[in-house]
């Protein structure tokens, strides 16, 4: 099909082939297909969000959008259409249309960024950037963004919280004229804060394609825009950059390594922080259950109601959403987590602390029921929600050998849950604290809590302030190492970090 064939085939295009060619879209390619074809309008821009926000609130999501998309452009929408369905890489459409993909793909270039024959050139860039970035990298531009775009402006914010769908959040920044797409040429354009937040999250590529897209479509050369200025991740305050230019050599240079290097979590953002606080146990489960029980019956776990409200008050003081959840058997421990890592999406790291009985590498649900420690480590680490973000678990519980009697009958063994990572990269920034050694039981004063959790809540208190959190766990291990009950008892705490960086706790109040 040449050329001239191939705009012949579009004009064949009957009004009524919408009808089937919608119905054959999933949602997430109409949501792409309406922000290229009503985008570059304002009040198109308008209508089709609120179409698209209503069809996210329903079961039932057939609808019309291309019909109407037809009757308001009767000249130009063929053309326009059959360019979008390339870009969104609706083949199996196209084919039942009669077009061939490799000449479609040809004439249209859908796989040459900043370049488009009908879609504006800066929707067909922002789409792509939108198939291009993570779950977890949406949500954080539309943090961002957002939060920036409600200082600039007065009015309700969108209620609308699904981040797959992000061209739903740029359709709703157009309306407020956030940002701009300009003319067909990019004229008058402004993606600025698109780009300062690109470029901030090191997502260097998508904030060039940008600003390519807008200097090559530019009609002369002195309507170019200049990249803006990288944008470089600060971790200290104001306040102590200053007093790091005032000391010696040695202080600017640590201080520069910190800035470089290190991460520092934020009071609005810190994350949510997850405690499972065992202070009673019980027996009562299902018959297919009993072989999971302990061998002996659980105590109840005098002073954990001491160290509970001790983790709440430092970590609320550092901005954290703490929820604090007593006597949880061992699937509500795993569904508790769950939750946690679902509402991470925009949050910049997670806490977990179980204060419970345990053995070696296992620690107890309420029901007297044991998880092993692994696979609640591997269940954060398998969540996109917290790919590559701080996580972490803090067990407060008994270590000690399962006795061999018990190991050979397979009685009282962990529970196993059933979850996996994929990937070693999954395991970033991941990091065990143990209030014990393996083999080894976990002390607790009835009245004053547990060595461990006190020592490092203490620590958080008195360091977190000047001292990453690798740190701070190295003090609570020399620490509480020091320390002699009145028979002499001892205990070494432990902890395993996957850390890439320097991670730094949110400041304190």
């Amino acid at each position: 099909m040449a050329g001239s064939n191939l705009l012949t085939q579009i004009d064949t295009i009957d009004l009524n082939d919408l009808v089937y060619v919608e119905r054959d879209l999933n949602f997430a390619q109409k949501v792409g297909l309406c922000f290229l074809l009503y985008g570059d309008d304002h009040s198109d821009a308008t209508y089709i969000l609120q179409k698209l926000l209503a069809m996210t609130r329903s079961d039932f999501r057939q609808s019309d959008l291309l019909m109407q998309y037809a009757k308001s452009r009767p000249e130009t929408w063929k053309r326009h259409l059959v360019e979008a369905l390339c870009i969104v890489g609706a083949r199996q459409v196209l084919r039942r249309l009669g077009f061939r993909w490799h000449e479609l793909r040809m004439h249209y270039l859908p796989h040459i960024n900043g370049i488009a024959l009908h879609v504006h050139p800066l929707l067909k860039s922002l789409y792509k950037i939108c198939e291009e970035l993570s779950l977890a990298q949406s949500g954080r531009l539309v943090l961002d963004v957002g939060e920036k775009v409600a200082r600039q402006q007065a009015g309700d914010p969108l209620r609308f919280y699904h981040h797959t769908y992000l061209e739903v959040f740029l359709l709703d920044w157009l309306t407020r004229r956030c940002i701009r797409l300009g003319d067909i040429n990019a004229t008058g354009s402004d993606v600025q804060l698109l780009i300062e937040h690109l470029k901030f999250n090191d997502l260097q590529e998508q904030a060039r394609l940008l600003i390519d897209t807008i200097n090559s479509n530019a009609p002369d050369e002195d309507q170019t825009v200049a990249p803006p200025l990288t944008i470089k991740r600060e971790t200290q305050p104001d306040s102590q950059q200053a007093s790091s230019c005032s000391t010696g050599s040695a202080a600017s240079s640590s201080a520069s390594i910190r800035r470089r290097n290190a991460l520092q979590l934020s009071r609005e953002n810190a994350g949510i922080v997850l405690i499972i606080n065992q202070q009673c146990f019980h027996r009562h489960v299902t018959e297919d259950l009993k072989k999971y029980l302990s061998p002996k019956e659980l105590q109840n776990r005098d002073g954990t109601d001491v160290d509970n409200d001790r983790l709440i008050k430092v970590f609320s003081s550092m901005g954290y959403n703490v929820e604090s959840h007593d006597n949880v058997n061992h699937l509500g421990i795993m569904d508790l987590i769950r939750r946690a890592c679902d509402r991470s999406l925009l949050r910049d790291s997670l806490v977990v602390c179980i204060l419970s009985h345990g053995f070696e590498e296992a620690v107890y649900g309420a029901n007297s029921i044991a998880l092993r420690i692994t696979d609640i480590e591997n269940l954060l680490c398998s969540y996109e929600t917290l790919y590559n973000k701080p996580k972490l678990l803090i067990i407060q519980a008994c270590q000690e050998e399962v006795v061999k009697k018990d190991k050979q009958n397979q009685l009282g063994l962990p529970f196993k849950i059933d979850v996996t990572t994929q990937s070693p990269c999954q395991h970033v920034n991941m990091v065990r604290a143990m209030s014990t050694v393996t083999g080894f039981p976990a002390l607790r004063h009835t009245h004053k809590g547990s060595w461990f959790i006190q020592s490092l809540c203490d620590a958080i208190d008195q360091h977190s302030a000047s001292e990453h959190i690798a740190d701070i766990l190295m003090i609570v291990t020399n620490e509480v190492s020091k320390k002699r009950g009145k028979n002499d008892e001892s205990m070494v705490p432990k902890s395993n970090s996957t850390f890439v960086q320097h991670v730094y706790l949110p400041p304190r109040l």
